[in-house]
């Protein structure tokens, strides 16, 4: 399950990735399932952190972040699956401090290609129960 911390509580999570959105890289609450934080983190350790990253490239400026959007919900889906049963994938990365925002590159001469890429990796923590 994913989840993020929101002050006082955990909530469980969808991934809401959407090129037409302020913020490309958002998650949205789902209502599944919160915790009061304070228990969550009494009964729970984070075992390890990853992060990610995405890139792609296209001569269509909204393609090119549609693709890289997809290749990083891909990669986030990926790491959910491999979690053991009991175990839950946190959004480590805080909005304000670190959290992953797209950037494009586009050069001057040549193909002139847009390339899409995050500022800062997505960084996901697994919990486990102590």
């Amino acid at each position: 399950m994913l989840i993020r911390r929101y002050g006082a509580r955990f909530h469980s999570v969808s991934i809401d990735f959407d090129p037409a959105a302020m913020t490309e890289v958002g998650f949205r609450r789902d209502g599944n399932r919160e915790w009061d934080a304070e228990e969550f983190l009494t009964a729970h350790q984070m075992i390890r952190e990853v992060e990610i990253m995405a890139e792609a490239s296209d001569v269509v400026q909204e393609a090119a972040e549609r693709v890289m959007l997809a290749s990083l919900e891909e990669k986030v889906a990926e790491v959910l699956s491999g979690l053991e049963e009991g175990q839950f994938l946190s959004v480590e990365s805080k909005t304000g401090v670190d959290y992953p925002r797209t950037r494009y590159d586009r050069p001057t001469t040549g193909d002139r290609e847009f390339t899409y890429t995050l500022d800062k990796p997505l960084r996901l923590g697994i919990w486990a129960p102590k």
